[in-house]
């Protein structure tokens, strides 16, 4: 089953940016929370092990859909890991970097906050080198 969301106040050239980064959030806490749902009720190999690969994606994928699929992006890829670290009683977060797109105002990256600090599923699995270097601080 696929769901659509309508966001016409977000994720445009001009948006509010606290706007973008409260939906962002509550974006990827429904995901998570979807995903930690889905692990206390199926044995499935963690992120890491599960043969998946960075890819671009516009879906916001379930683990059953990502390991169908076989790729997805930060969005998918971070919600996984998160889901994966908290329902084990590892605190885990997700955190977001924006960059300007004068196109479509919505370019950004997602990366896992531990105790240990940020962790990058996406590089972790494939993205390359250059394709998040507008993310880096």
């Amino acid at each position: 089953m696929e769901i659509t969301l309508s966001l016409p106040w977000v994720f445009y050239p001009g948006a509010n940016t606290a706007d973008n980064a409260l939906a962002l959030r509550a974006l990827l806490e429904c995901l998570i929370t979807l995903n930690r749902a889905f692990l206390r009720n199926h044995s499935v190999p963690t992120l890491y092990r599960s043969g998946v690969v960075y890819g671009r994606t516009e879906m916001w994928d379930t683990i059953p859909a990502l390991y169908s699929r076989r790729y997805g992006d930060c969005k998918s890829l971070s919600a996984a890991l998160i889901a994966e670290y908290r329902n084990a009683g590892k605190p885990a977060d997700p955190v977001f970097r924006w960059v300007r797109n004068t196109v479509d105002g919505t370019d950004f990256h997602i990366l896992v906050q531990t105790i240990a600090g940020f962790e990058d599923p996406s590089k972790v699995l494939g993205m390359g080198q250059n394709e998040n270097a507008h993310f880096r601080r």
